[in-house]
């Protein structure tokens, strides 16, 4: 059978892979979640044997190590000076009170007492128990006011010598909830929607007007091809979000051309046909409606014919470089990191005509631009390492601001002197595994003496 992995907890990618497959191969990672499929499989690795094992047991190994902070590190320096000064005051009172005043002569005991003190006033002996008594009050208002634990005291001394944060993209700059972008939903043609669902009075309308009508009807489409009941998946959910926001945005009437059909049956999504397909009412009327993959629902024998009940070409095929237009746009939504979800309708019994492509994103959080423009601000360099796509990453990091020089993550594997460079100079890098977001900051640390802080939802951050 196809499996059907979420790779987030571990990676950060929101859409689930298909498993086996020439894009991915048959090895599924430990810490991914099966959504769907059966199959018997042959474990390889367990614990530290694999992937996120190796990282977390390099974390553990780094933890047992001691951890002197930049901050405690600068204090010493400060201190070992006052020392210093100390012992260089101690020698010239000996010299210049006990020996050039002949100070030994008549009150030996007071010279040294003299030098003795200041020796041992320069010594902060109550410095650690101040030190550790603010950090500790500072940790009860970081708890208290900003809902942030500190689970180490030097990572709390280190955030204020911070030089490079580098940071997940799925739940930490993003909402990891993958959203439908309503002004790019892109009506492939005008057949469709004439023949299939007799919506023609457009024509009459402005190029813009008519515009916005193929795209009500193309996310309407979307809707009734979607189970409601899964407001938790990652596609059907995005299309019912979608269709509330459209209800707010293009108002009520959308949501009354909704009640004219009803869904009568749904086969749901599976990796092998990946599309669904529902059977929908309007008008006395049966459409037969899918979404899924552009390839499998402009042409279901698209790789191979598959197991799925209902086979079609979509009848704009029959159009010289239909399909290729349909392909180019597809491109260009995917290089500008969109995933894209396509809609065909026809009626029972009836060609199948190719209506559109709805494109989705996972939409940064409303707060992140500004959160990274104070980090900016502050002096703070952010770097994005994510397990997600190259595309996807660039275009999240250029609507939140940061750098999209980002570079594909098995770049940072074979360590040299380039390599470290090349991490330092990237804005970040994409489709990494959990030890490859170690190796980014230990780089930044050993050769260019940086304080690096990690930041993201996943169990590896």
């Amino acid at each position: 059978d196809f499996w059907s992995i979420a790779g987030a907890p571990r990676g950060g990618e929101p859409i689930p892979r298909k498993y086996p497959s020439d894009e991915h191969g048959t090895d599924i990672l430990s810490g991914t979640t099966v959504k769907s499929g059966e199959a018997y499989c042959v474990v390889r690795a367990t614990g530290v044997h694999t992937e996120i094992g190796k990282g977390q047991a390099d974390i553990m190994a780094d933890r047992q190590s001691a951890s002197v902070s930049v901050f405690e590190q600068r204090v010493m320096v400060i201190v070992n000076i006052l020392i210093a000064l100390a012992v260089v005051d101690t020698v010239m009172i000996i010299l210049v009170q006990g020996l050039a005043r002949d100070g030994f002569r008549s009150d030996e005991k007071k010279t040294l007492l003299t030098a003795l003190s200041i020796l041992i006033a320069a010594i902060p002996i109550a410095l650690p128990l101040v030190l550790n008594v603010t950090l500790a009050i500072g940790a009860y208002h970081m708890a208290t006011e900003h809902h942030a634990i500190v689970t180490r005291m030097s990572a709390l001394q280190d955030i204020a010598s911070m030089d490079v944060l580098c940071s997940d993209k799925t739940g930490t700059l993003t909402t990891a909830r993958m959203s439908i972008n309503l002004d790019l939903i892109w009506p492939a043609s005008e057949s469709g929607f004439e023949k299939v669902l007799g919506l023609s009075a457009w024509r009459s309308l402005t190029p813009e007007q008519s515009l916005k009508e193929q795209q009500k009807s193309l996310l309407l489409m979307a809707v009734m091809s979607s189970n409601a009941d899964k407001k938790d998946d990652a596609i059907d959910g995005a299309v019912l979000r979608a269709y509330d926001k459209a209800v707010q945005d293009w108002g009520q009437d959308f949501a009354q051309s909704k009640a004219a059909y009803e869904q009568l049956s749904l086969t749901g999504f599976n990796p092998e046909v990946k599309r669904t397909v529902a059977t929908v009412t309007c008008g006395g009327r049966k459409i037969i409606v899918a979404k899924g993959l552009a390839t499998k629902v402009l042409d279901t024998s698209a790789g191979g014919k598959d197991s799925g009940d209902l086979q079609w070409k979509c009848a704009d095929c029959e159009d010289p470089g239909f399909s290729e237009m349909v392909s180019k746009k597809d491109a260009e939504l995917s290089s500008q990191g969109y995933k894209t979800l396509a809609v065909a309708a026809g009626l029972e019994g009836q060609p199948m005509y190719f209506l559109g492509l709805l494109p989705m994103i996972d939409p940064p959080r409303f707060d992140t631009a500004i959160t990274i423009q104070r980090l900016m601000q502050a002096g703070v360099e952010v770097k994005m390492i994510t397990g997600d796509h190259l595309n996807i990453a660039k275009e999240t990091a250029r609507l939140v601001g940061l750098a999209t020089n980002i570079l594909p993550g098995d770049m940072t594997r074979e360590a040299s002197h380039t390599r470290d460079e090349l991490i330092r100079q990237a804005g970040g890098f994409a489709q990494v595994l959990p030890r490859d977001k170690r190796e980014c900051v230990l780089a930044l640390q050993r050769s260019y003496n940086l304080v690096v802080g990690m930041t993201g939802d996943g169990v590896n951050d």
